[in-house]
């Protein structure tokens, strides 16, 4: 990752915190809260892509995230996380050991996983968990760890800010950088 772009990222992030640190709507009983769903839009990055050139590029995809938790205790929760790149590209192979890496090709891929969510503070949310990317050129198994800011707006909504990194075994790596909107329900 270009120093710039992570410079860019660390002071957009820094300046969202900042804004909204004076904030103070009182959060949501927890014992009400158990069913969350949220949709994110994103851009997902991706280092080793591939330009039209042949040439190794960074990419910066457009990309939805549709998230569903369900909360098993005031920290924890399970859920379902997918993502939907919404281009077709190309990438180079990361893990591959042959000299000239192998080209592959993926088609506005989706890429659901089952995450396990812990909150340690009412703002701050961190996730694991595994998942597969499904497109038309076949599917990749994925592992998935990315952190969440939210917000209280008021009632049944939340606002977040949230950052993943996926893992895709022996294909690429990404990270997806995304803002949305929650709805909790009982």
């Amino acid at each position: 990752m270009p120093p710039r772009h992570f410079l860019a990222a660390l002071l957009l992030a820094n300046s969202a915190l900042t804004v909204t640190a004076q904030h103070t709507v009182e959060p949501i009983p927890e014992e009400r809260v158990r069913h969350e769903v949220a949709l994110l839009l994103a851009h997902t990055h991706v280092a080793q892509g591939v330009n039209a050139d042949g040439d190794l590029t960074w990419m910066a995809l457009p990309s939805w995230g549709l998230n569903y938790n369900f909360w098993i205790s005031p920290k924890w929760a399970i859920g379902l996380h997918t993502d939907l790149i919404n281009e077709t590209f190309k990438v180079e192979e990361n893990l591959s050991e042959e000299e000239a890496a192998p080209t592959v090709e993926r088609t506005r891929p989706i890429a659901p996983a089952l995450m396990v969510s812990y909150r340690p503070h009412h703002h701050w949310a961190f996730t694991l968990g595994a998942g597969q990317e499904f497109a038309k050129e076949g599917e990749l198994l994925l592992m998935r760890a990315g952190t969440e800011y939210t917000i209280h707006l008021g009632g049944p909504w939340e606002t977040s800010g949230s950052l993943a990194y996926d893992f895709r075994f022996d294909a690429y790596d990404s990270w997806t950088l995304g803002i949305g909107i929650t709805r909790t329900f009982k």
